[in-house]
């Protein structure tokens, strides 16, 4: 069976790392989501070519991890975050998810729907004339 490699569900969807948390939004559906260490460096791994089976491959001694990281992945698909691409080019960087393998901590992918209102409004035709922001439409 071939390898599985994800990448950044581009353009729809944004991601920037603040100090150790990603923060990833789904620019279609106004979620945004954090992902911390664990799962923060899984992504760094698919994002920089390394396939799913290799993410899997580092912690095949523990089943725990193994299925949080299967669950996450799915989750990042799901909520539109990243995309299943053909392949990729070879990976220029080892895996970090290395570091975090034999620890306790589980992958997590944390959603926030607060802001989504905001997020989705369309700044270039829903802005107020004198207040020059935009304003949501009211129904």
């Amino acid at each position: 069976m071939a390898p599985t490699y994800l990448k950044i569900a581009e353009p729809n969807c944004s991601a920037e790392e603040f100090d150790g948390e990603l923060v990833a939004i789904n620019l279609g559906t106004g979620i945004y989501f954090s992902i911390k260490e664990v799962g923060a460096a899984i992504w760094t791994d698919l994002n920089a070519g390394h396939s799913v089976e290799a993410v899997q491959e580092q912690v095949a001694g523990r089943p725990d991890m193994s299925a949080a990281v299967t669950v996450f992945v799915q989750q990042l698909v799901e909520n539109g975050l990243m995309v299943q691409v053909e392949s990729t080019e070879a990976p220029s960087v080892g895996l970090s998810f290395a570091a975090f393998a034999d620890g306790s901590e589980l992958p997590e992918l944390e959603s926030f729907g607060d802001m989504q209102s905001l997020l989705l409004l369309d700044p270039v035709h829903e802005v107020d004339a004198e207040i020059g922001w935009p304003v949501a439409k009211k129904d």
